[in-house]
C-alpha cells in the first residue's frame, strides 16, 4: 500500500512540476528575462518550434535563446498567458497540452492569437525541463488595435529568478 501512495504523490509532484516550468515560461518571456528562460530547456537535444503561419525554430539552448531574442527585436510589447494544460507522464519523460493566448505590439504590428503547445518534458538532475516545444497556431489577429501598450524594461526578474 505505502508503495502506491508513493507512486501516486510522485505523480503529483512531477504534474505539478510541469505545470509550474510552462507558468514559468510564460512568466520568463513576459519579463524578458533570458537567463531564467535559458534555464527551463533540456541541456541537450532541446528543441522550439513555432508553427504557420510565422514559423520558426531552434535547436538547442543558446539558439532557443536567440530565437526568443529575435522574437523581442519585433515585439516592443508582448504578454504570454498560459491557461489549462493536460499532462501525461512516462517515468522520466512526460508530454503535455497547454492552450496559450498571447497580445502583442511592434512599431507598426498587431498580434493577438489563441494557441496550444504541444510539448516534451524530460527529467534532469535538477528537475523536469522541456525537450520540445510545438507551438500550433488556432487563432491569429494582426489587425491594428487603439489600446495603450507598455514596454517592458528591466522587468522584476528577481521573482522569475527566484522561481527556478
Amino acid at each position: 500500500m505505502s508503495g502506491d501512495v508513493e507512486r501516486r504523490l510522485r505523480a503529483l509532484e512531477d504534474e505539478a512540476e510541469i505545470h509550474r516550468l510552462a507558468a514559468r515560461f510564460s512568466d520568463a518571456v513576459n519579463e524578458r528575462d533570458i537567463v531564467a528562460f535559458a534555464q527551463l530547456w533540456a541541456t541537450d537535444g532541446a528543441v522550439w518550434n513555432i508553427g504557420p503561419p510565422l514559423p520558426l525554430s531552434a535547436s538547442g539552448r543558446e539558439a532557443i535563446v536567440a530565437m526568443l531574442e529575435g522574437l523581442y527585436k519585433m515585439e516592443r510589447y508582448f504578454m504570454q498567458m498560459t491557461h489549462s494544460g493536460v499532462v501525461m507522464l512516462d517515468g522520466d519523460s512526460a508530454t503535455a497540452r497547454f492552450v496559450v493566448r498571447e497580445h502583442g505590439r511592434g512599431e507598426s504590428t498587431y498580434y493577438e492569437n489563441l494557441a496550444v503547445y504541444n510539448d516534451e518534458f524530460v527529467r534532469q538532475v535538477d528537475g523536469w525541463r522541456f525537450a520540445k516545444r510545438s507551438y500550433t497556431y488556432r487563432f491569429l489577429d494582426r489587425k491594428p488595435f487603439d489600446d495603450d501598450a507598455f514596454e517592458v524594461t528591466a522587468g522584476n526578474v528577481e521573482l522569475s529568478r527566484q522561481a527556478t
